[in-house]
């Protein structure tokens, strides 16, 4: 993804170039963490971006990932309201950002195309949200395993995710030994392969 795929309007062009900066960021970056003063707003070029919900005693849950071309509610509705991160956004891959100050996000809502943006991104994340919250409140956790495992190999495009059983029970807000449990069923259902630290998803 390049900004000027995202937006065409050559005057926002322009003071994106001025004011934003890029920055290559390795895996397992911590971008944000809860109580975080934000200053600036992400947009991904290339790579991708996990974000956590992590309560006040370190419980953590998955919520969905920032693609290329796309950017974080979270931080955009924290900025408006001056409220801290309430996020984690850890980066998956070698991921591309561009890093736009937050006193530019109400600035440059006088270009269409910005406003645009950033309400498209509060509408898809909202939906993303909801998908979620179905997900917790109607699934079994095994669902919630599957639709988690199918999320990291869609933001890395590999079926191989380097990854530990406890990491997966954080992030699923469940006991390791229950996630290791559901994790050698697929294998015995031949969906995965477990090696050290690795998963192999064949579906």
């Amino acid at each position: 993804m390049r900004k000027e795929i995202l937006f065409t309007d050559v005057e926002l062009l322009d003071s994106i170039t001025q004011q934003a900066v890029k920055k290559l960021l390795k895996p397992n970056t911590i971008l944000l963490s809860p109580g975080d003063t934000i200053k600036f707003i992400p947009i991904v070029i290339k790579g991708s971006i996990r974000i956590v919900l992590q309560n006040k005693e370190g419980r953590e849950y998955f919520l969905y990932y920032i693609f290329p071309g796309e950017s974080c509610a979270m931080s955009l509705s924290c900025c408006q309201a001056s409220r801290k991160s309430e996020i984690k956004a850890v980066v998956e891959d070698e991921t591309e950002i561009l890093l736009v100050p937050i006193n530019f996000v109400d600035e440059w809502m006088k270009y269409p195309e910005w406003k645009k943006f950033t309400s498209n991104t509060q509408a898809q994340r909202f939906s993303e949200l909801l998908e979620t919250i179905e997900l917790i409140a109607f699934s079994k956790l095994d669902e919630q395993l599957l639709t988690y495992l199918n999320k990291r190999i869609q933001a890395t495009g590999v079926r191989t995710i380097k990854i530990t059983h406890q990491e997966i029970a954080d992030e699923l807000n469940s006991p390791r030994e229950v996630i290791t449990r559901l994790l050698h069923q697929l294998q015995i259902q031949k969906k995965v392969k477990l090696s050290r630290n690795a998963i192999e998803v064949f579906w």
